[in-house]
């Protein structure tokens, strides 16, 4: 929560808004702009280089009280929905106040170095004016302000108080992640971080997975595919996402996260439970910030090319559209194709983005807007295989087992909308809809099977085919405000917030070649080797992985499969109210508390379909025809109780000390008890606790935290699953002493130390411990043991224009950084002794047990990746910039595979990035 050391709030009864007297709060800031000596005494008369785009009046009031070090005194209703004009060059205080009023039908009366705002009296009497702003170098003490008055937030004309375009900066001073208002890193008392416009932009981040992979304390391991990644904080899956500050969306489960980010402005990360998200484990949450439009015209546009034929090109053209400047717009249209490292992958890809806003009135803010990507992939599904015996088969990095006519092909629709209502000074209201769309189909052929370190043989090409249609609807209500108790100003936020996920249709078809038999076998091409289980050939075409040929004949394209089941439907509802209170006591104490309610629904029918096989032709179905189907339906409701709560203490004016509490409750309703009753949901407990500093007003943020997460109550396998044929599976019990811990300890700092660096910095350990003995063998071991004890990552940058420098060297910008972690593993069991191969050159192990099969830990090594890049400003509209990764060209597994047959990928060698950019 937002605070202010010194202040006094001054409000007015029916008064004329000329008569309102300024009051000082204190000197202005040492870094407000300096004088000459031929100044006058107030300072009036001093010439200041000023530089103030047009943009939201309030907005640029604010800047010029930081600029100058002014107090100024007006009403919110004088201000609002008024456009400044815009003030560059140097001019004394009186002539910069007056271009920025300019055209507003607002005039100041100055005084030393006080200013009071006012408008000419109408005919029919005196103004009534509302709630005194007084505008010092600190700006409005509440929603962010400080960090936006610090120059950290909004400088380039967007109504987005936490937008980060234009800063040039590392850090934030407003974040929506950790709560429903508006607020600093410093005041969150979670541990937040974001990745801004700037870094976004340095470090050649276009997708939704290279942002977070270079986030704090979070770790990845690849997913079944090339496009799949799964991430982890503090031990947990990654799987929650907002967008501008949203209803949670799910990237999990048949829905992808091919986010393509230059739709956003800027991402922020909360690490641990998300307390506004309801159901959910204490992993994190994302929330995505969408650009938004500009007060005045701006045209952007980039070109990329670098290794691996990856080239990208992108459109952004923001503008005022109406109603003097009411109406705004910004359209973004991105077009990439690349190759990657390994042989055959390619990604093509095509997007649009638009949105509009209306100041509707000067208390009324609607938003509108929508996307669409297309998306069409060649990935590589499962990786790289090992030998049975476990060892690596040290193939080259540019190895991949994918074949030509492999796809995976995305249409993603999103269409959104919001209301923002100010209710008065102090409270405003906020209605936000999201509606996204994804059909996702894929054909794939892949590598499956380990080698036989005597044969080289084992690896065979199978296939699947798969049709992943969802849709999800969002909606969120807040009303949030203030109010006083014993003159400390106490805020509240009550909210309710509906997610619905649809994915009705879903469809498994056969595997493209297992069904074959000795009458009717799987030929690949005309009068080509026939397989089939018994065949001399196997029932697979075999994969020599040292010597792979995607263009064999043996490996044509098979025919779709028929569809063999569907869900129809499938609905899962989740449902969250909350009311969040954030009270202020003796100035330096604050007490954050959220009382919440979740409610969880699922309904799904799964059909069993006719494929067209003698068995189900034989009983009078036809092809495609419904020859099974079972129903599920579940719900379960919960008020979280005790309610989450932190506490908060300013031990100085720019450090804190925090502590808080929340509840776990994850839902695990599709697992069934023998009786088919739903289990109940795992429960548990995350406490936290730690510092954050702020510094440089606002430019500079440093956090330390601490943390312990206790989760129990998993569902634990009572024999053999079974899928009950409805999405479900079973038959599952709860045993009340299965736990898992995780402890960690975490550090960031990001910002401005001196002028002209920027760096982003952080350090995470995390240790987590299964507990009981129903783990097995298991317990004591990590819960998730391909997440690494330590993730460091660090990115700095010096732009030597911004420190001083003139010539050649004000237009360089140097960057660079390096990406590290501990080691990590999986692991399982393998085979060290072989019988010997069969016809087909493939052997089994001698007996499944010891001493002939045992235990295996495939590690993948610590390993740390150093990149760098090199921004030169060509002109005031153009910038070139290299970027190169991996510099030294390390070998390395940035993922392995829990079984010998797939899952193991490198990290991508060095590459180089060149980048053209334009502004106007």
């Amino acid at each position: 929560m937002s605070k202010v050391w010194t202040s006094r709030r001054v409000t007015l009864g029916n008064v004329s808004t000329a008569a309102i007297a300024l009051m000082l709060l204190g000197t202005p800031a040492a870094g407000m702009a300096q004088t000459s000596s031929s100044a006058s005494t107030d300072g009036q008369a001093a010439t200041l280089e000023i530089d103030i785009p047009a943009q939201p009046l309030g907005d640029a009031l604010r800047r010029f009280a930081e600029a100058t070090g002014v107090q100024l005194g007006y009403s919110t209703a004088l201000v609002a929905g008024k456009t400044s004009s815009a003030v560059h060059g140097k001019a004394t205080v009186p002539e910069a106040l007056a271009r920025l009023l300019a055209g507003t039908g607002i005039t100041a009366t100055l005084t030393g170095r006080n200013a009071t705002l006012h408008e000419t009296v109408a005919a029919d009497g005196e103004r009534v004016a509302g709630t005194v702003r007084v505008e010092g170098v600190q700006g409005s003490p509440y929603n962010g302000g400080a960090g936006q008055a610090a120059g950290v937030n909004g400088v380039n004309g967007s109504r987005d108080i936490t937008a980060t375009e234009g800063t040039k900066s590392f850090t934030s001073g407003a974040l929506t992640v950790g709560g429903k208002s508006v607020q600093s890193i410093k005041d969150t008392p979670q541990s937040v971080s974001v990745m801004t416009s700037e870094r976004l932009e340095q470090q050649a981040i276009t997708t939704y997975n290279e942002a977070l992979k270079v986030l704090p304390g979070i770790s990845s391991a690849q997913g079944d595919s090339s496009i799949e990644t799964t991430f982890y904080s503090r031990g947990f899956a990654v799987n929650s996402v907002q967008v501008d500050g949203g209803a949670p969306l799910k990237v999990s489960d048949g829905i992808f996260a091919q986010i393509d980010m230059s739709m956003y402005d800027h991402i922020e990360l909360l690490r641990g439970a998300a307390t506004f998200n309801g159901y959910g484990d204490p992993s994190g949450t994302v929330n995505l910030a969408r650009k938004k439009p500009l007060d005045h015209q701006q045209v952007a546009v980039e070109l990329q090319a670098g290794s691996w034929q990856n080239y990208r090109i992108v459109a952004d053209i923001s503008s005022p559209l109406g109603f003097d400047g009411k109406l705004r717009g910004r359209l973004v249209s991105t077009y990439q194709d690349r190759h990657f490292f390994y042989n055959t992958a390619k990604d093509n890809k095509a997007l649009i983005y638009g949105i509009v806003e209306l100041d509707a009135t000067p208390t009324t803010l609607v938003t509108m807007g929508g996307s669409y990507t297309r998306q069409n992939s060649v990935p590589w599904l499962h990786g790289l295989p090992r030998y049975i015996t476990g060892a690596d088969l040290n193939l080259p990095r540019s190895t991949s087992f994918v074949f030509p006519w492999n796809r995976w092909n995305f249409r993603t629709t999103e269409i959104f909308g919001s209301v923002n209502q100010k209710l008065g000074d102090d409270w405003s209201a906020k209605l936000n809809v999201t509606y996204n769309q994804q059909n996702s189909v894929r054909k794939l052929g892949y590598s499956n099977g380990s080698v036989n370190p005597l044969t080289d043989a084992g690896a065979t090409m199978q296939g699947l085919y798969n049709n992943f249609p969802s849709k999800q609807y969002s909606y969120e209500l807040t009303v949030d405000g203030a109010f006083e108790v014993l003159g400390q100003r106490q805020e509240v936020t009550f909210g309710l917030n509906r997610t619905k996920r649809d994915q009705a249709g879903r469809t498994n078809y056969g595997i493209l070649m297992g069904y074959a038999t000795a009458a009717s076998p799987y030929v690949p091409y005309p009068g080509g080797p026939a397989y089939y289980s018994g065949s001399v050939n196997g029932a697979y075409p075999p994969i020599d992985v040292f010597n792979f040929d995607p263009s064999d004949p043996r490996y044509s394209e098979p025919a779709t499969p028929f569809a063999i089941n569907r869900l129809d439907p499938s609905n899962t509802v989740q449902t969250t109210a909350y009311a969040n209170l954030r009270l202020t006591a003796f100035d330096r104490i604050h007490l954050n508390t959220v009382l919440r309610w979740t409610r969880f629904e699922s309904d799904s029918v799964f059909e069993s379909l006719c494929d067209g096989a003698a068995w189900c032709t034989a009983y009078g179905y036809s092809l495609g025809d419904v020859i099974a189907s079972s129903k599920s339906a579940n719900s379960q409701s919960r008020f979280a109780w005790p309610p989450t709560a932190s506490l908060s203490f300013d031990l100085t004016r720019t450090l804190v000390a925090y502590a808080g509490y929340s509840d776990i409750y994850d839902n695990q309703a599709n697992l069934e008890t023998a009786s088919g009753v739903p289990l109940p949901p795992i429960t548990g407990s995350n406490i936290e606790a730690g510092f954050k500093w702020q510094a440089r007003d606002g430019k500079l943020n440093a956090t330390i935290s601490v943390y312990r997460t206790r989760k129990t109550g998993w569902g634990i396998l009572d024999g053999d699953e079974v899928d009950v044929g409805n999405g479900n599976n079973c038959c599952y019990y709860v045993d009340p002493e299965r736990t898992s811990i995780n402890k960690g300890f975490e550090a960031e700092v990001t910002g401005e130390p001196i002028t002209g660096l920027q760096i982003a910095a952080s350090y995470a350990y995390n240790r987590s411990n299964q507990v009981g003995t129903t783990f097995g063998t298991a317990n004591g071991k990590p819960s998730v043991s391909i997440q690494p004890k330590n993730v460091y990552k660090v990115w700095a940058s010096y732009d030597f224009g911004a420190s001083g420098y003139n010539g050649i060297l004000s237009r360089l910008t140097l960057s660079g950084g390096v990406s590290g972690q501990s080691s990590a593993y999986r692991s399982g069991y393998s085979c060290i002794n072989l019988l010997a191969p069969n016809a087909l050159g493939v052997s089994r192990c001698a007996t499944y047990a010891l001493p002939n099969y045992v235990p295996y830990e495939f590690t993948v090594p610590a390993y740390a990746v150093v990149s760098g890049r090199i921004d030169y400003q060509l002109s005031d509209e153009w910038s070139a910039s290299v970027n190169l990764d991996n510099i030294f060209d390390k070998t390395y597994y940035q993922s392995v595979g829990a079984a010998t047959i797939r899952g193991n990928w490198y990290g991508a060698p060095r590459s180089v990035l060149v980048s053209l950019r334009g502004k106007w």
